[in-house]
Parts: structure tokens; sequence; C-alpha cells
């Protein structure tokens, strides 16, 4: 018996400095001020700096203890993901996303039904961080397991999950007409708009609302199907309007609102009235 103390005398400061370890860990994470907030006050430095100094102890934790704070890990390398997009260091994101999407898998394949919601959210994110440098084949395939993880969990929370499949399908679907896949691009912004036109009230419309109605719309008129175009053009332009983060879609939906006019004037006029209670604009006659 006396000969076992030495062991136990180890066994229990090995585990007191455990305790301690993640005692301090946690006194750090949790007393500091929250990053996100920071993120979402555009304060996308000042969330850097504090997670440089508070990751460490996320890691730790992680390490320590995974089964409680894997999960708060990639929660902070999305943060730390997002910071470093809004300050224009899009190789350093994309490699934090990566991290964070690699256990947000690990998870759920662990639990799907607790972190397919966390793993659509940062494949999401991955997927347009692979866009804008260029990657857009493996942009598609990231963003199209996020639509399939939020077309199911839509089908058990709607209103939950409705606007951002609707988000992703309009996304997917303009990446895939920039590559010229244009069947497959109708087939993914319908839908998104019939997600927005049909499912969701208009209070609880996503942002990607009129941009998913135009683009329907120039998709139509691509095949010259210019009747079924010009409701959707119509709407679009009427949501878009007046809000001047959207004026670049205006501008990009002339072209096809132009065709739609010329190839039948007196049914397009009649849909733009009844949809925007305006008449059309004067260019379109000029």
């Amino acid at each position: 018996m006396a000969a076992a103390r030495p062991v136990w005398a180890i066994a229990g400061a090995l585990l007191g400095l455990l305790v301690a370890v993640v005692v301090v860990a946690s006194v750090r994470v949790f007393t500091a001020p929250d990053a996100a907030t920071l993120l979402d006050n555009d304060q996308p430095g000042e969330a850097i700096a504090r997670l440089r100094n508070e990751m460490p102890s996320w890691r730790a934790l992680a390490r320590i203890w995974p089964s409680q704070f894997r999960d708060a890990l990639a929660n902070r390398l999305i943060v730390q993901s997002g910071a470093l997009q809004a300050m224009n260091r899009g190789e350093e994101a994309l490699r934090t996303a990566d991290e964070a999407v690699a256990i947000y898998q690990d998870l759920a394949a662990e639990r799907p039904g607790k972190y397919a919601p966390d793993l659509a959210d940062a494949l999401d994110h991955q997927s347009r961080l692979l866009a804008a440098d260029d990657r857009l084949a493996e942009a598609l395939a990231a963003l199209q397991v996020a639509v399939r993880l939020y077309r199911n969990l839509a089908a058990a929370e709607p209103a939950r999950y409705l606007p951002s499949l609707a988000e992703c399908l309009t996304c997917e679907a303009g990446w895939l007409a920039e590559i010229e896949l244009a069947g497959d691009a109708l087939a993914a912004v319908h839908e998104a708009t019939d997600i927005c036109q049909d499912k969701l009230p208009w209070q609880q419309l996503p942002s990607c609302a009129a941009r998913a109605m135009l683009l329907e719309g120039e998709l139509l008129c691509g095949l010259a199907r210019y009747r079924e175009a010009a409701r959707l053009l119509a709407t679009g332009w009427r949501m878009a309007a007046g809000q001047q983060q959207q004026q670049d879609l205006l501008r990009d939906a002339i072209p096809a609102i132009r065709s739609a006019y010329r190839a039948d004037p007196e049914h397009f006029t009649a849909v733009w009235q009844a949809e925007t209670g305006a008449e059309p604009p004067d260019w379109l006659s000029t």
C-alpha cells in the first residue's frame, strides 16, 4: 500500500494540472467579449485580435475534452474565417474554413441530427471562399452538399431552413450559369423562386429573393421563353428597386427585360403593370 502512494500522488498531481488547464482556458474563453459580436458590429480587425488571444484556449479545451469543445472550436474557426474574409485575407480565411468544415464533418458523421445545420452553414461559407479563389468546381461541390443538407433540414423545419436553402440554390444557379450549364442553373433557381413565392411569408423572404426572380427570368429569356420570363423579371425588378445594395441586379437584368418586352410588348406591359403597379420603364420603348 505504501509503495502505491507515489503512483496515486503522481496521478492526483496530473489530474490537478489537467483541471487547472481546463479552468484557466475556460476563464480566458468565456470571460472575453465575444468575437462574433465584434464581427457583427463591423469590427473584423478587433475580432481577429481577440481570436488570436483566445484560440489557443479553444484548441486546448478541444484537445483535452473533445466531446464538449470540438464544436465550440469549429464555431470560433468560422468566426475567425469570416473576420479574415472581411479583411481581404482570403487565403487565410479559406484555410480556416477548411479546418472548421473538417471538424463539423466528423461531428455530423457521429451525430447528424445535432450537427447537420452547422455543417451546412460551414460548407456554404467555404464554398463562397472557394469561388472567390476562382475554384468554382470545388465551390459548387461544397455548395451542393450544403443544398442537400438544407433540403433535408427544411423538410422537418421549413420556416427555419427554407430561407437558407433558397440562398444556396440561388448562389448555385448563378455559378452554374457562369459555366454555361443553363438547364441545371434553371432547375436550381426555379426551386429557389418557388420557395420565395409559395412557401414563405413575405416577412421571411431571404435577401436573395430579387436575385432569384431576375436570374430565372434571364435564363428563361436565354431559352426564348419570354412570356414566362416577364412576370419573374417584373417581380424581381419591383423587389430590388429602391434598395441601393441591389442596383447591380437591376443593371444586369436590363438586357433580359429588353428582350422580353420586344418579344411581346403587349403581354409584357400588362404583366409589368400587374406586378409593379407602374408602367414599364421609358427606356424600353426608345
